[in-house]
């Protein structure tokens, strides 16, 4: 099968995208959002239950993430026309009548919503059967569970992918923060592959003689990286004392060259470091530095065919972890594509 620079996003539809953080859709809120190039409105109704869809009233256009929760149901600012949470139109008030078949034409396209981990996520095909990866740390009481801000990075979803699984850049990139005590050579590495992605088992890079005495955060420590594609990948940190956190990055696409970058972190009980308003305060600074080098790739995303003899082909021991993330990806997007064709075919006969 061929793949051309639309086969990631129409595989992607089939799959859960966090598209904003559940504290930003109050009971009787209304925002908007974009996800694979897709204006979304997203609603959530005093009950609690969610409405994801299309932007777009069916009237004329207006968009509803301007309107507001009237009585229980979404009403568009433009004309009043009404929705209830699963996107039936209710009411057209320019009518004196209701007029049944003409609500019904009138139904919203909506998606699939869901509330997890603190976030908000929307799938836009169906017929996926893509879930959610499960990290019991954040679920569970015993560990102090926090969000990250979501950072807007003007570079695709796959660059960032790549950057947050690379191990060499850390002397660099972050030579004043995670990496101001790291050593840029790889370490070994254990990968293992399985059938949803990957894992990553290494230590964390840190200078055995260091010139100056590093943060719990900096020191060494032992890193597991396991990436659930397509771009959900978290990262347990295992300290010499025992104390652990799991974090998640999940670079949602909102365009080809640009995606949101949710994130969130699990600390351990009795974790014997910063507290966890200084851990997430220090992650933002790592995260800012990465989305400035991200941004700063040509080109702003990593080509799903890098050309022979041109960019990406110069690679070294420290593009393992990329390499690997490009062939199972590559193999994800396969077995998708063939699966949506698949649905396809058996809807049309």
């Amino acid at each position: 099968m061929t793949f051309d620079e639309d086969s990631p996003f129409l595989a992607l539809r089939r799959t859960w995208q966090p598209v904003a953080l559940a504290t930003d859709l109050a009971p009787g809120q209304v925002i908007g959002r974009t996800l694979l190039e897709q204006d979304l409105v997203l609603a959530r109704f005093e009950d609690g239950r969610l409405l994801a869809a299309d932007t777009a009233c069916p009237h004329k256009g207006a968009r509803l993430a301007n309107g507001a929760i009237v009585e229980g149901e979404l009403m568009c600012p433009y004309h009043g026309w009404r929705f209830d949470s699963a996107g039936a139109c209710q009411s057209i008030p320019s009518l004196v009548e209701p007029n049944p078949q003409k609500c019904a034409l009138s139904h919203l396209k909506a998606y699939g919503a869901q509330e997890r981990y603190g976030m908000i996520w929307v799938k836009l095909d169906p017929t996926g059967d893509h879930e959610l990866p499960d990290v019991p740390e954040f679920e569970d009481a015993r560990w102090a569970y926090r969000l990250g801000p979501p950072m807007r990075f003007e570079a695709g979803f796959r660059r960032e992918i790549e950057n947050y699984l690379d191990m060499t850049h850390f002397a660099f990139a972050h030579g004043e923060t995670l990496g101001k005590c790291a050593d840029p050579r790889i370490p070994d590495m254990k990968i293992t592959v399985h059938e949803d992605g990957f894992q990553m088992d290494a230590p964390f890079p840190a200078l055995e003689t260091s010139h100056e005495q590093p943060g719990k955060l900096q020191s060494a420590h032992h890193r597991r990286q396991r990436c659930h594609l397509p771009n959900f990948t978290t990262i347990r940190q295992t300290f010499t004392d025992g104390d652990e956190r799991v974090l998640v990055h999940i670079p949602s696409p909102v365009t080809r060259d640009s995606c949101d970058v949710f994130w969130s972190l699990a600390i351990s009980p009795g974790f014997d470091g910063p507290p966890p308003k200084s851990q997430i305060d220090f992650a933002i600074r790592v995260l800012d530095e990465d989305r400035i080098m991200c941004e700063s790739q040509i080109p702003s995303e990593v080509p799903i065919n890098p050309g022979r003899g041109g960019w990406g082909v110069l690679v070294t021991p420290g593009d393992t972890l990329a390499n690997q993330f490009q062939k199972s990806f590559r193999q994800w997007l396969q077995r998708e594509l063939s699966a949506a064709e698949t649905t396809t075919t058996s809807s049309a006969t």
